[in-house]
């Protein structure tokens, strides 16, 4: 399959480091059959040494479409890692080429090669040589401006891009401010190329708004513990308390089949608040829940909360 074959707008969800595994992202999909999923952000020196990172290689079926996402700054580490990525079954890889971690950048990965297109170009075509997979960027709007976005953009289109993402901010801005979509639409009109917009998109409807003339949008921070941010509200109501509850639970599940009882419960923090937030006592039970260090006191207390009468819940959930 190439990006021709999907459907516009193309639905993406963001790869994030600890976020989006192989239990989230069979979560997402239960939710959205045409939401492409991205791996977590990946180092692919790590895949090389690590038996245990190349875990993170692995996926359900349900998964399909799935990208691997991918970091690093050796064109042939990317080459061998890619080919590795195709054997396993994988639709293709995206290359971080915007992380604004000052770790990352300082070992001229992420957004750092945005400075140097040479080596951003090199690491394209190592893939594009070793493999036949979909090859794509996730980048952002330049450095300090969006000045050298489209001469960047038109370098990586020439190398062998398939698709890039662009997040509307740049390096400078890291998360700060809000992310500006204008250099992204004027890009797509000098790019042959599918292009997808990404940046402070809350949820479906947004995306809808802010996709324009581009391919499609990319959801990050807002699906985190909130998978229906990608389901069209036309198509699906605002989910309940008791689904909300169930499909954490589920999602617990799912993470308990490659974790450790004790590592879940703190690794399942990160999508808890979202969770279970909008309704009554939520605060509170957000803070036992936090503070679980057995996995049967956890589960009872989630399955309390699925039970309350809907009158006691005060649902107040944003469409």
């Amino acid at each position: 399959m190439t990006w021709k074959d999907f459907p516009r707008p193309l639905v993406c969800l963001a790869p994030m480091d600890g976020i989006t595994n192989t239990a989230y992202r069979r979560i997402v999909r239960s939710l959205s059959k045409r939401t492409l999923l991205f791996s977590e952000f990946t180092s692919v020196d790590g895949l090389l040494r690590s038996e245990r990172l190349r875990e993170r290689m692995d996926y359900h079926p349900s998964e399909h479409p799935f990208f691997m996402q991918l970091f690093g700054n050796d064109p042939q580490a990317f080459a061998e890692v890619s080919k590795m990525v195709e054997d396993r079954g994988i639709l293709g890889v995206d290359i971080n080429m915007g992380c604004p971690s000052k770790k990352i950048v300082n070992s001229q990965h992420g957004s750092a090669l945005m400075k140097d297109v040479d080596g951003a170009c090199r690491i394209i075509e190592s893939i594009r040589s070793a493999c036949n997979l979909e090859v794509s960027v996730k980048t952002r709007l330049g450095w300090e401006n969006a000045d050298n976005l489209i001469p960047f953009a038109k370098s990586l289109e020439a190398a062998g891009t398939s698709l890039v993402t662009i997040h509307g901010r740049t390096y400078r801005q890291a998360f700060k401010g809000d992310a500006n979509w204008e250099p992204i639409y004027e890009l797509k009109r000098n790019l042959s190329i599918p292009v997808v917009g990404n940046g402070d998109v809350q949820d479906y409807s947004d995306g809808i708004k802010k996709t324009k003339n581009l391919d499609g949008f990319m959801i990050g921070r807002s699906a985190i513990g909130n998978p229906w941010v990608f389901c069209n509200p036309y198509e699906r109501a605002n989910p309940s308390l008791a689904e909300r509850v169930e499909t954490a639970i589920r999602h617990y599940e799912l993470l308990r089949e490659f974790q450790t009882e004790h590592r879940a419960l703190r690794e399942f923090r990160k999508y808890l608040g979202e969770y279970i937030q909008g309704f009554r006592h939520a605060k509170e039970q957000r803070k036992q829940l936090m503070t679980c260090e057995r996995e049967e006191d956890f589960l009872n207390q989630m399955r309390e909360i699925a039970s309350w009468e809907a009158s006691d819940s005060e649902l107040a959930f944003a469409s």
